[in-house]
């Protein structure tokens, strides 16, 4: 679709948005899916269209993260696997909805988002008490619901963290940059499906993701400082709440 100059300005600067807040804190998709349908895609095609700045941003930041030695790849692969199997079955889904219903799904994601950081603010602030590492039986199975999420919406990144902290005991930081490595291949295998449905566009996408790579690497800088997630959690709070309002009045008023 045709992007005009002032429109491709505020969908870089969304891209620069949603990569910082992805590789800091959480759902920077909360930003960018309602901008993509801003632009004009229909729900679906915002959906698939939106894991090119989420593929890109990622990328950025793991290089970001692994210069400065941060990534526990071990564990990040791992973790990457469940999240990777359901993130297929979860794409494949999305193909078969109607545009109203992932359209729903996306406001949904929004609100159970903005539900998630308010109620979970203290955990995500604060490391948690123990990094004893262990991938049972059932942070695997929640490691794969979230992957069927991921597919399906890709508002993922704060049910992954709170994942890690919470069911499986890693610490804050830790698990944010194990969050930001598992957002490659889930998104990649999402993206392929997406791709091979003729479902993405490329030239909106590809503008995206020049501002997602310079908030991935932007945001990677940050990533390890636990008083800058401090405020980036506040702003990611008013941001949802933001896009969550105009949502509703865009789609349901």
């Amino acid at each position: 679709m045709h992007i005009t100059p002032a429109g491709a300005l505020i969908v870089v600067l969304t891209g620069l948005a949603s990569g910082f807040l992805n590789a800091v804190a959480s759902s920077g998709s909360a930003v960018s899916l309602p901008i993509l349908m801003w632009s004009g895609l229909h729900a679906l095609n915002a959906d698939a269209t939106n894991r090119i700045p989420v593929l890109v941003g990622a990328m950025s930041s793991v290089v970001g993260l692994a210069r400065r030695g941060a990534i526990p790849w071990r564990r990040a692969f791992l973790v990457s696997t469940p999240a990777t199997l359901g993130s297929v079955i979860g794409a494949l889904f999305a193909e078969s909805l109607p545009s109203h219903d992932i359209r729903i799904g996306i406001v949904g994601a929004v609100v159970i988002t903005l539900a998630l950081l308010l109620m979970k603010l203290n955990v995500l602030l604060k490391s948690a008490a123990s990094s004893t590492f262990k991938l049972g039986t059932k942070p695997f199975v929640m490691l794969f619901l979230v992957g069927i999420w991921a597919g399906l919406i890709g508002l993922s990144a704060t049910y992954t963290l709170l994942v890690l902290v919470l069911a499986m005991g890693i610490p804050i930081v830790e698990a944010n940059a194990i969050k930001i490595f598992v957002l490659v291949p889930v998104t990649a295998v999402a993206m392929m499906i997406f791709a091979e449905k003729g479902s993405i566009d490329w030239s909106v996408g590809g503008v995206m993701a020049l501002g997602s790579m310079a908030g991935g690497l932007l945001g990677a800088r940050l990533a390890v400082s636990e008083q800058a997630r401090r405020w980036i959690v506040g702003l990611l709070v008013l941001v949802t709440l933001a896009e969550l309002i105009h949502l509703l009045v865009q789609y349901f008023f």
